[in-house]
């Protein structure tokens, strides 16, 4: 019998516990809550930029390892650094040259 009456003690004290963080919540969320976000749009373009910045640094990461192993030809892929270094050389020497 004691353990049915301090059972009863217990649910009785969690139904208590449960309606005020229910009256809490009800209030809380009644309150309005505004909140001023600034403009996204700057945001993704510079995120945009930062993207567009880190795949060609990316891309031309891996066309500096396919110049290096002569996977292609010096001088003909566009975003290759090394590619666009011969391509200068070979410029300064045909200027040198006339």
């Amino acid at each position: 019998m004691k353990f049915l009456k301090s059972g009863v003690y217990v649910i009785f004290a969690v139904a208590v516990m449960n309606l005020a963080f229910n009256l809490y919540m009800y209030r809380e969320l009644r309150k309005p809550n505004i909140i001023v976000a600034p403009d996204p749009g700057n945001n993704i373009r510079v995120l945009q930029e930062q993207t567009m910045m880190r795949d060609t640094q990316l891309l031309q990461g891996v066309l500096m390892i396919h110049h290096d192993r002569e996977m292609h030809i010096p001088g003909t892929q566009q975003l290759c650094p090394l590619c666009d270094k011969h391509n200068q050389l070979k410029s300064i020497i045909v200027q040198k040259e006339q």
